[in-house]
């Protein structure tokens, strides 16, 4: 899978811009803040329908378009796939009302309306930027985003569960925050339990499905990269399935992918409603996918609580790695892999292994200050640009 073509209007720092590609290695070049990783969160955002890079997505919009009645940017991106092209896009719009102003997406694939849902599956990309070293350590949402946002470019299934999920968990809050402040019967929240349990449960054993798959793809890599050190991903949900079937008269059965959904479904309604008293004095949903982790362990050291930047970045890059790799036995195709500044801190033996891993990926798309950080026979086969300001050009590259 690669990208023929992509086009920008009003994005970030760029008016406009037509940039045509062949599947081959490109590698951008620029200083600072000159618009290398708006090219990589473009592309990101035609595939997914969001920015990696912030939640306050009016950011995207080109600081001059602010200055028309009905502000917006554009993302048209083509794909390329082995069974022909896709050509994604992506409109924002920002409306105003008084002094507020709020953010509409519109969504189109192969020319037709869709819901911004829709764009997941369409194509297969892997992006590594020098802020993903922070999600190791950060916040669990961090991991839960990543991961959702990895499964659901296979399985649009999974990205309407998770809206779904997240539309009934909301009212389910509501409702408990309204419980707390008049009092009322709890009965009311049997409505929300099921809608929580139904999309929670698929959201769980796809999470889970997909750790599990991913999981010897990237010990493997760890181990390259680390000089023998094995990584263990660890899906921890926040409904502790073991605990919840003993509890009711079950039995014991394992935990994980392979566990029935109905009976995940009917361990996760029956949870949430002996749970029901603590939530309704707390006013919020304490168990259920929201709430869930991804951790990487070494050796029985989590990463994320007592693991050096260096460990923490290479147990990243390993897992973007282990993604491209699964991304491409579900698709049948090798993903598109954006790299941002890749090179800049990894030591030599973890950046040759990288570029190794390069070799048979149909397109890879490098940002760099520093062209010379690649060997000579990468450049000799990459095509350049530069990137000055939000306008780009094709350059030679070094010579070899």
């Amino acid at each position: 899978m690669w990208l023929r073509w992509l086009s920008l209007t009003q994005f970030r720092n760029y008016a406009r811009l037509e940039w045509h590609l062949e599947p081959q290695v490109v590698l951008v070049m620029g200083g600072n803040a000159q618009g290398k990783t708006n090219l990589l969160e473009a592309i990101a955002c035609a595939a997914t329908g969001h920015s990696f890079r912030t939640a306050n997505e009016r950011e995207l919009i080109h600081w001059a378009a602010w200055q028309d009645p009905m502000p917006f940017a554009r993302i048209i991106a083509e794909f390329v796939r082995r069974d022909g092209p896709v050509r994604l896009e992506l409109t924002l719009i920002a409306e105003r009302a008084g002094p507020e102003v709020s953010l509409r997406k519109q969504a189109r694939i192969n020319g037709a309306p869709h819901r911004v849902l829709d764009l997941f599956g369409q194509a297969a990309v892997v992006l590594f930027a020098p802020q993903d070293v922070e999600v190791v350590g950060g916040m669990p949402a961090e991991r839960r985003r990543m991961l959702d946002l990895l499964i659901a470019q296979t399985s649009p299934a999974f990205a309407r569960a998770l809206a779904a999920y997240q539309r009934a968990l909301a009212q389910r809050n509501a409702l408990l925050r309204r419980l707390q402040e008049e009092g009322g019967d709890p009965a009311q929240l049997d409505l929300w339990d099921e809608a929580v349990a139904r999309y929670g449960a698929l959201l769980m054993r796809e999470r889970a499905r997909v750790v599990q798959a991913m999981a010897p793809h990237t010990e493997e890599i760890h181990r390259a990269l680390s000089g023998g050190e094995p990584l263990t991903l660890r899906y921890e949900p926040s409904l502790d399935p073991w605990r919840w079937r003993g509890q009711m008269g079950l039995g014991a059965a394992a935990w994980g992918p392979h566990m029935p959904e109905e009976t995940l479904r009917e361990i996760f309604r029956e949870a949430l409603r002996q749970e029901r008293a603590l939530d309704i004095r707390r006013g919020a949903t304490r168990l259920g996918p929201h709430r869930d982790d991804l951790r990487f362990v070494v050796e029985g050291i989590d990463l994320g609580r007592y693991g050096s930047r260096g460990q923490q970045r290479t147990a990243i890059l390993a897992f973007k790695l282990a993604a491209a790799r699964w991304l491409r036995s579900a698709f049948g195709e090798s993903p598109l892999l954006l790299l941002d500044e890749v090179l800049a801190e990894l030591d030599e033996d973890r950046r040759r292994f990288l570029l190794g891993a390069l070799e048979d990926v149909e397109q890879v798309i490098l940002t760099t200050t520093d062209p010379m950080r690649f060997d000579p026979g990468l450049r000799a086969r990459a095509r350049g640009f530069r990137v000055r300001q939000g306008w780009l050009e094709e350059v030679p590259l070094p010579d070899p």
